[in-house]
């Protein structure tokens, strides 16, 4: 278990980045402040499994953008609409928020993997890239890079290999 000196010194290091971060996605610094008091709250539940995260940062910033979105969406339930002519307007927005945070948690899970596989090979990069950013099929691959599709296929699960070693999917201490 962390030592609170070294719980405090990673809260002095990060408390501000962790802050725009959620302002950026909650548009409201008051909220901001809730959303990273909640997102520390989380972080030192979890303090026990964080000597095995490598890259501290990023898992911070994921932490509390999922945070920050989760109180979007309970900001969102929780408003009442007073008038009917409001309905339409309301419904609006709500389906407008929903997507700004499904694109906001796909880029952050880009954003992870991304700084996950720069420490891959150029090989195993270019596939991925070209299966998941470009949308090509393994056969497309395969012909492009001139390679079989069985090591389209082997690149492609050493890339995910290394995604579920970093932990990206496996990191939510109920975030």
């Amino acid at each position: 278990m962390l030592q609170t000196k070294s719980f405090d010194q990673m809260v002095e290091k990060y408390q501000e980045m962790m802050f725009f971060t959620a302002v950026k996605i909650l548009h409201d610094r008051q909220l901001a402040e809730d959303a990273v008091q909640e997102a520390w709250i989380k972080v030192f539940r979890f303090q026990i499994k964080l000597e095995k995260i490598d890259q501290l940062g990023a898992w911070l910033r994921t932490i509390i953008s999922r945070t920050a979105i989760d109180l979007l969406r309970k900001e969102k339930r929780s408003r009442s609409v007073l008038l009917d002519e409001e309905t339409t307007l309301e419904n609006t927005t709500l389906c407008a928020t929903e997507h700004i945070e499904k694109s906001l948690d796909i880029q952050c899970t880009m954003e992870e993997i991304s700084e996950c596989l720069c420490k891959a090979s150029k090989k195993i990069q270019a596939v991925f890239h070209m299966k998941f950013i470009k949308g090509f099929q393994d056969a497309e691959i395969a012909e492009v890079l001139g390679i079989t599709q069985s090591a389209v296929k082997t690149r492609l699960f050493r890339a995910r290999q290394l995604i579920k070693k970093q932990g990206i999917y496996e990191m939510q201490p109920g975030a």
